[in-house]
């Protein structure tokens, strides 16, 4: 009689592997991920294996931009508690580390992992009571209706704990060590390092260093589009940190008498984020801006259009790409609008593991994965139009310029559009029909009738837009006695005030710094030209007796045009904005 085959139970490790599959066949039938895009992700774990370093599947899909960090860390989430709930987490984006105290974190050997469904996800080395467990919901940076706790050895918690301590650093006690002329190099870098931490926890988008006679030398923040003073320096200080700054990015420390850029890098919760670095002499000094590039901060479709699915269905309908079909896609709006920040959104959803995806840019913002990205050189006065045969060699299935700022990179777009190529691109402009307007200036007399009739026919979609201050979540729901309010707001706006519609009123709590408001919105009008033969024949008729008919194309047969008024009308029913921040970007 043969002896039955033994069963051998699968590892740990086994098993975390098969939750997480499991994880990306939900994401994959969400429509969150390709299976492409998961077997490329596998052989480049295997090829990182083969090094012989370590590198995990999700990891590695979110490195590569094909998936949102919080998707990542909900299906992480699974392999250690399988009955957490998969999808998008419904909460603010808070880093992880910024959702409990240290001290909380120090008290009860927790860790914070993430937010999902209402529920903060802690590890903790040791059982919690009733009363401890009310605490940490108490201290959490978001409202959570309960915990789920992940259990971990007192080893695992201790190192957690050391991540919350070393990224909740605040900038003062290290500046107060400077101004007590502890001017040393390891210091002053431990004070850049504390500063870009600091700005990453307050979402600042900008860092501005001002050198100045004392007592005007500060360190600004601009966190939702307005500038804040945080530090205030000594100016010998405040020197000694451009000369370090400056070293850093590869600038000339000595030379502060004409503007220079740089660039430098550093890592945050285990990822490397680009920071660029841009000096300029004033007449009292010198000053500073750092434009701080965080991958990880880059909103995602649903956090830019919250109240529009149909924008959010166009937008992807670009993306995907079958075929070299042509088209020109134009963002547009002043400058600080977020028309980078949109393209990047835009571009991350391009399948850049099946399209040949080629950038433009000066300079490089963002490193995109599995595109190819050209940095126009402007020390060998390249100019994009010195680009257009070899990135045509370079067999591109859709070209993304960085900006349209002259008749050269116009030009070159056309051309692509021509040969079949999809083109997205940025270009300055204060409304979606002033951008086609704008486009058109960039050519000359006797290329202008040529360019118009491409435009007709190549023509997709113009996105203008601007950006609106957001409803923090501590934000209540209107009442019938905030009518008043809300009525003589909207006054003169074109806005309505709708008291059915889930209309909410500013609050303050600690996680919008008191300020009732937290991170910002596209306040945007968009005008989308379908694909009709018929549409397009009109429209090349209409350019043709004049390009300033083009407004007409509004009312053309299938034509989708949503005026900014209409987006905030969406946004204010919505209840992600409030009606006095509506009025201010619709400027009245």
């Amino acid at each position: 009689m043969s002896a039955s085959p033994e069963i051998v139970a699968p590892t740990a490790e086994e098993r975390r592997e098969s939750t997480t599959l499991k994880g990306l066949d939900a994401l994959i039938e969400q429509g969150y991920l390709t299976r492409a895009q998961v077997e490329v992700a596998r052989r480049k774990q295997q090829a990182i294996l083969e090094m012989g370093g370590r590198a995990a599947l999700l990891d590695i899909l979110v490195r590569d931009r094909f998936l949102p960090r919080e998707l990542a860390e909900s299906v992480r989430l699974r392999e250690t508690d399988p009955t957490a709930p998969s999808g998008v987490p419904n909460t603010a984006p808070l880093a992880a580390m910024q959702l409990l105290p240290l001290k909380i974190c120090e008290k009860f050997l927790v860790a914070p992992v993430a937010v999902e469904r209402d529920m903060l996800a802690i590890k903790a080395a040791r059982p919690l009571d009733a009363a401890q467990r009310a605490a940490i919901m108490e201290a959490c940076a978001v409202r959570v209706r309960g915990l789920r706790i992940v259990p971990v050895d007192v080893a695992e918690a201790r190192q957690s704990l050391r991540r919350v301590a070393a990224e909740g650093a605040v900038l003062e006690p290290v500046l107060s060590r400077l101004r007590a002329d502890d001017l040393s190099g390891s210091q002053l870098k431990a004070a850049i390092s504390a500063m870009l931490t600091e700005a990453l926890r307050l979402r600042a988008s900008d860092i501005h260093l001002d050198a100045r006679p004392d007592p005007d030398s500060w360190i600004s923040y601009r966190i939702d589009s307005d500038l804040q003073q945080k530090h205030q320096l000594p100016e010998r200080l405040m020197r000694a940190l451009f000369m370090r700054i400056k070293t850093d990015a590869g600038m000339d420390a000595s030379d502060s008498r004409r503007s220079q850029d740089g660039r430098l890098s550093f890592e945050f919760q285990g990822r490397g984020i680009d920071v660029r670095v841009a000096s300029q002499p004033l007449a009292l000094g010198e000053t500073i801006a750092m434009r701080i590039l965080d991958p990880d901060g880059m909103p995602g479709m649903e956090a830019l259009f919250p109240a529009d699915p149909a924008m959010i269905k166009l937008l992807r309908g670009h993306a995907e790409v079958f075929g070299k079909s042509g088209g020109l896609v134009l963002l547009s709006g002043p400058t600080g609008s977020g028309k980078t920040t949109t393209l990047y959104t835009l571009a991350q959803k391009l399948p850049r593991d099946r399209v040949n995806v080629v950038t433009v840019e000066d300079p490089v913002e963002y490193v995109l994965p599995f595109a190819r990205q050209i940095q126009l050189n402007q020390m060998l006065e390249q100019r994009a139009v010195d680009v257009e045969r070899s990135i045509l060699r370079q067999d591109p299935d859709i070209i993304i310029f960085g900006e349209i700022r002259d008749g050269d990179s116009a030009r070159a777009a056309l051309k692509f559009t021509e040969s079949g190529h999809l083109v997205i691109a940025t270009v300055h402009a204060v409304t979606a029909l002033q951008t086609f307007e704008r486009f058109v200036s960039f050519f000359d007399r006797a290329s202008k009738s040529e360019a118009l009739f491409v435009l007709a026919h190549s023509l997709k979609t113009l996105l203008n837009q601007r950006l609106c201050k957001r409803l923090c979540d501590c934000a209540r729901h209107a009442t019938p006695a905030d009518g008043d309010a809300i009525r003589k707001a909207v006054e003169d706006t074109g806005l309505e005030y709708r008291p059915e519609a889930n209309l909410r009123m500013a609050v303050c709590c600690t996680n919008c710094e008191g300020l009732g408001y937290r991170g910002r919105v596209l306040a945007y009008e968009v005008l989308n030209l379908p694909t009709d033969e018929e549409v397009r024949i009109q429209l090349a008729a209409e350019l043709e007796k004049s390009h300033n008919s083009f407004y007409k194309a509004r009312d053309m047969k299938g034509v989708l045009f949503q005026s900014r008024i209409q987006s905030m009308q969406k946004l204010l029913d919505a209840g992600v904005v409030d009606a006095i921040s509506a009025r201010r970007v619709l400027g009245v």
